[in-house]
């Protein structure tokens, strides 16, 4: 797996911009729990789509993301696909490569909430389970369990 330091900065601005500016974050914040203790054999895990040499996605697998459930672990975080390349497949692309890293690295299951992209990972075999509150409103809260189908493909 390679890894694309260059890349941080954008990726962490998109975090800040699409979640942290809303939750009273800041960039610094956001490039510092994104990306200062990423790994590629645990968690935290960031994943970054590139077409064209250039950064077009990225999702996170992280312990935890939601204080209600703090039981479940771990947990698909922050799929964001930049405008320009939405719509080409990238976000289920995102969300199965996680999935496989996630078997990789010993995890048989994933959750995550959702308040607006629910059908997105109904569409990739993610089901609700609870709906719930989270800073942002209402959200779905759903699950995937991971088979070695999921992560057949890993080398």
């Amino acid at each position: 797996m390679e890894t694309y330091p260059n890349f941080i900065p954008v990726c962490a601005s998109w975090a800040f911009g699409q979640w942290g500016c809303q939750s009273d974050g800041s960039f610094a914040q956001a490039e510092r729990e994104f990306f200062e203790g990423a790994q590629t054999k645990s968690i935290p895990l960031t994943l970054i789509a590139i077409e064209a040499d250039k950064p077009a996605g990225m999702v996170s697998l992280w312990e935890s993301d939601f204080r209600g459930r703090l039981d479940l672990t771990p947990w698909l975080k922050s799929l964001y696909v930049h405008p320009f390349h939405r719509n080409k497949g990238i976000a289920l692309l995102l969300i199965k490569r996680l999935e496989q890293e996630a078997w990789r690295l010993g995890h048989r299951s994933l959750y995550l909430t959702t308040e607006d992209a629910k059908a997105l990972y109904a569409k990739a075999g993610w089901q609700e389970i609870e709906s719930v509150r989270t800073p942002y409103g209402e959200a779905a809260l759903m699950t995937k369990a991971l088979t070695q189908a999921n992560g057949a493909f890993l080398e």
